[in-house]
């Protein structure tokens, strides 16, 4: 599952220490993997004599369960409350493991968002829309631990203000990705240098040609890299899920992708199987450091002793 670094203009862990939370949210989002497959595994061997009472007892514990989970996801449980927390064994009984699994994703999910958008002393505020944004949870969702993500963020440098659309920082290269939200089967196709045209049902309608902003974002990647000194490749790539870019890619320099050839993709680079390196992380922590962020102070923020946390977290 890939990281969600810097979410349009809101605080994130990351940038606060890009070497340190990496691993420390592989290795959360791992273990409570393992002590919920456990907890599956075990609520099969409890006996249970009358199956309606038990039915209406597992009831009213998934939504207790699912309440603690929230909470844990939200930041409001400490590390050690995590690692040692009880929960009654019986709650995922009659479960399959693929519902299991639909549970720990969705909430995953919300805590990636929170880490994304909050600090144990700040906290920014959440456009409702990104809980229930498809595009960025299958970003999140269809990427391992190895890959960084960027999502709409707002850059400045050296003073040009730019609001970008989609990075995917990888062990190597750089992905500048322009998504195109579009309805199903939809077809894209160029109209000129300014303007391409998404036709949906024999009805047509001009759209700015993505390859303007792509342009811009990986110009600005390649100066970085070059006043930073470090080595990556700088990819770019417009994509649509639902629908399909009828467009010659050949002076473009960029990969479309649409319905035909983005799982291909997708699994191409799942099987990077590089570990996250060095080069990689200084690269986010430089690009994050020249990303806005609006924030504020927490209203139970209490100061000294709450940094102490933070620093032993």
């Amino acid at each position: 599952m890939a990281h969600l670094i810097k979410l349009e203009d809101c605080v994130s862990r990351y940038q606060y220490d890009m070497y340190r939370y990496p691993g420390q949210f592989s290795r959360l989002k791992r273990d409570r993997w393992d002590s919920l497959k456990r907890e599956w595994e075990a609520s099969y061997s409890i006996k249970t004599p009358i199956v309606d009472e038990f039915t209406e007892e597992q009831q009213k514990s998934i939504k207790g369960a699912l309440g603690k989970l929230k909470k844990w996801y939200k930041g409001e449980q400490n590390q050690s409350s995590l690692e040692n927390r009880e929960e009654p064994t019986f709650q995922f009984k009659y479960m399959t493991l693929p519902e299991v699994k639909a549970i720990f994703l969705r909430d995953l999910f919300e805590f990636q968002l929170n880490w994304a958008s909050s600090t144990l002393r700040e906290t920014s505020k959440l456009k409702k829309q990104f809980f229930y944004d498809e595009t960025l949870k299958w970003l999140l969702q269809s990427f391992p631990d190895n890959f960084f993500v960027l999502y709409y963020p707002i850059v400045t440098y050296p003073k040009a203000t730019v609001q970008f659309d989609i990075l995917l920082i990888g062990p190597t290269d750089i992905w500048c990705i322009v998504n195109l939200n579009a309805e199903d089967n939809a077809i894209f196709q160029s109209f000129s240098e300014r303007y391409w045209v998404e036709e949906v049902l024999g009805k047509e309608k001009k759209i700015v040609n993505p390859l303007l902003s792509l342009n811009r974002m990986s110009t600005m990647m390649k100066r970085i890299l070059a006043d930073t000194d470090l080595d990556m490749t700088v990819r770019k790539a417009v994509m649509t899920k639902k629908g399909y870019i009828d467009v010659d890619p050949q002076w473009s320099g960029a990969v479309f992708l649409d319905q035909r050839n983005i799982d291909e993709w997708n699994e191409k680079m799942k099987n990077t199987s590089s570990p996250i390196k060095s080069v990689q992380l200084k690269f986010s922590q430089n690009l994050l450091d020249v990303c806005q962020t609006l924030t504020e102070i927490r209203p139970d923020f209490e100061g000294e002793e709450e940094l102490d946390i933070l620093e032993k977290e």
